[in-house]
C-alpha cells in the first residue's frame, strides 16, 4: 500500500471565532465569512488554515476541554520585505493583539517578530534581510 500525505491543514480551535477570523484577516489572509462553526482558508504556498469553535471540537472529541494555556504550535508567515514585518507587527499590536517579540534583525538573516492570536497561538512574522 502506498501511503502519502496529499495535502496539509493547520486547525485552530477558537474561543471566539469572529475575533480569530478578524486577526487572520489583519494578517492579509482572504478569510471567508463563516456560515457555521467551521471556516477554511487556503494559505499562500499551499495548505489550508481551518478554524473551528470549541463547541465543535468538544462535540467530535468526547472529553475534550479547552486548554488553559497556549499550546506549542507556532504559525509562521513570510512577508515580502523586512519593513513589512515592522508594519504588520504595528498593525496587529495597534489593533490590540499581544506583541510577544518586537521586530529585530535576527542573526540567522531575517527581520523577525512574534505576536499572539486571540487564543494565545504564537504567530511569527519574518522576511529575509536585504543583502
Amino acid at each position: 500500500m502506498d501511503i502519502r500525505v496529499t495535502s496539509t491543514a493547520i486547525e485552530i480551535v477558537a474561543s471566539d471565532l469572529s475575533r480569530s477570523l478578524a486577526f487572520y484577516r489583519l494578517l492579509g489572509l482572504d478569510v471567508p465569512d463563516p456560515d457555521g462553526p467551521h471556516v477554511e482558508v487556503d494559505l499562500p504556498g499551499g495548505g489550508t488554515l481551518a478554524f473551528d469553535t470549541e463547541e465543535t471540537i468538544a462535540g467530535v472529541h468526547p472529553g475534550w476541554t479547552a486548554p488553559t494555556q497556549a499550546g506549542r504550535v507556532v504559525i509562521g508567515f513570510e512577508l515580502n520585505a523586512p519593513d513589512a514585518v515592522d508594519a504588520l507587527y504595528e498593525k496587529l499590536t495597534g489593533a490590540g493583539h499581544s506583541g510577544v517579540l518586537a521586530p529585530f534583525d535576527a542573526f540567522w538573516g531575517q527581520r523577525y517578530a512574534t505576536v499572539e492570536d486571540p487564543d494565545g497561538t504564537s504567530v511569527d512574522l519574518y522576511s529575509p534581510l536585504a543583502s
